[in-house]
């Protein structure tokens, strides 16, 4: 007779199998049109199916729903969800969620509408729709040291456009979706393919005096740090984007892309 032990691993390798398929499928992409855009993540309002019911934190006792103009999605100007009714979001107030689908569990939900493809070494969707809190459950968790701080995001784009679908020298908007940064400090770093380094500020929520309020980043990229010509004669991009946030104990991220429309 199996033990449980047996049975037990017998499910993890079956599980790993799996796994190993869906890691074997390419993300998508959509070569016959022009550039648009690269997305890691989706923006799906932090992975909530339904905000229905779901009450902005407030302390004051002004309750008021989290998705303020009540479209089903959970956007810049609203507010991640107070779960457990204290007032606030954070990591002490079993605010936790982990929303992320199976494309994001496994770190292949990357979509670019207009390029030739998409490389293997594009990641960071497994640190979407999940709240980065100190105490959130270490099961399936991005990085090795677990949801201890510092939970440092890591996304990476690794993607290939042909020529004749994006202008040379177009300017790139490097857009963030993010919510309930209040803990100072905190940058962004991104490293590209030539060398260059380009730190961003990251606008601290606390400031707004909105617990739980959610934001929207943009920046600017050069043409010429993203993109570099391969041996085809195409424009190969790469940047890899870390968040820098050593002492943040609850925050989460919808999704990042580079575009060539910036977020309003």
């Amino acid at each position: 007779m199996k033990t449980m032990t047996q049975s037990k691993a017998r499910i993890s390798q079956i599980w790993l199998i799996i796994l190993a398929i869906l890691m074997a499928a390419p993300a998508t992409t959509a070569a016959d049109e022009p550039f648009q855009h690269i997305r890691i993540g989706d923006a799906d309002g932090f992975g909530f199916i339904s905000t229905n019911g779901l009450l902005r934190p407030d302390r004051s006792g002004n309750v008021q729903a989290a998705d303020s103009n009540r479209n089903g999605r959970l956007e810049p100007g609203e507010f991640v969800p107070d779960l457990n009714g204290d007032g606030a979001v954070w990591y002490a107030g079993d605010d936790n969620f982990d929303n992320r689908s199976m494309p994001e569990l496994i770190d292949r939900e990357a979509k670019c509408l207009g390029c030739l493809a998409v490389g293997k070494n594009t990641r960071g969707a497994n640190w979407t729709d999940l709240s980065l809190s100190t105490t959130a459950p270490a099961i399936n968790w991005p990085d090795d040291n677990g949801p201890q701080i510092p939970n440092n995001a890591t996304f990476v784009f690794d993607f290939t456009v042909k020529k004749d679908r994006i202008a040379e020298g177009s300017q790139i908007f490097f857009n963030l979706v993010y919510a309930d940064y209040d803990v100072n400090p905190a940058t962004i770093r991104v490293e590209f393919a030539n060398g260059k380094v380009q730190n961003l500020a990251l606008e601290n929520t606390a400031s707004f005096g909105f617990d739980g309020l959610i934001e929207a980043r943009t920046a600017f990229f050069s043409f010429d740090d993203v993109f570099t010509p391969d041996a085809d004669g195409n424009w190969k991009g790469f940047a890899r984007v870390v968040f820098l946030a050593p002492f943040e104990p609850w925050t989460a991220f919808d999704f990042v892309e580079m575009s060539l429309v910036g977020l309003s």
